[in-house]
């Protein structure tokens, strides 16, 4: 559907990509085609940018966790990265300290990495929990798509990037590591 902006200029018409919704959220399509994907990859690069969704091939890299946990302090047992904002209590972006790095987490999180060094925010430059989408969870797992209640649904065939599942509040198929900073974990099994 073509729309435009504040003008009668035609060539200020763009597309606005509407996906089907019931309840409030986005249905999963029982067919799709190339140009779905392409939608669905400009809808994820919007929410890379916005949500700070990242998954294997979208998104910035240092954001996206292989292992799935998206834990401040990594998962207990060792299996995943810390965050790389994280020095032992404190994280360098976040106003109060950490009470269960093992079981918190936010939107900014990234890969440790020795190769990206980062700078502790001055006591004014820190970030309520609200701004950067700090959370907790149950889970001993972590957050990630495979966990969050928006993304629960299989799609009726992988995308062509290998992509399994659906994401009902964002409207285009994740992986099951990928995650965003909109991530509502399930109750921990």
């Amino acid at each position: 559907m073509l729309e435009r902006w504040n003008s009668d200029n035609p060539a200020d018409e763009r597309e606005i990509l509407k996906e089907s919704v019931q309840d409030g959220l986005f249905v999963i399509p029982k067919d799709f085609n190339a140009d779905n994907e392409t939608r669905w990859a400009k809808m994820r690069m919007r929410e890379s940018r916005i949500s700070q969704y990242a998954d294997s091939h979208c998104g910035l890299p240092n954001t996206f966790d292989k292992a799935g946990a998206y834990l401040c302090g990594g998962r207990e047992d060792g299996s995943s990265s810390p965050c790389n904002m994280r020095q032992g209590n404190e994280c360098l972006i976040r106003i109060k300290p950490l009470t269960d790095a093992s079981h918190q987490s936010c939107g900014m999180w990234e890969v440790q990495n020795a190769g990206d060094p980062e700078a502790r925010a001055c006591p004014e430059g820190k970030f309520d929990d609200a701004r950067i989408g700090f959370g907790s969870t149950q889970s001993d797992e972590g957050f990630g798509c495979e966990r969050c209640e928006y993304g629960q649904q299989s799609m009726p065939r992988n995308d062509s990037e290998g992509r399994p599942r659906w994401c009902s509040l964002k409207g285009f198929p994740v992986e099951d590591k990928s995650c965003c900073w909109d991530n509502e974990p399930i109750e921990a099994r």
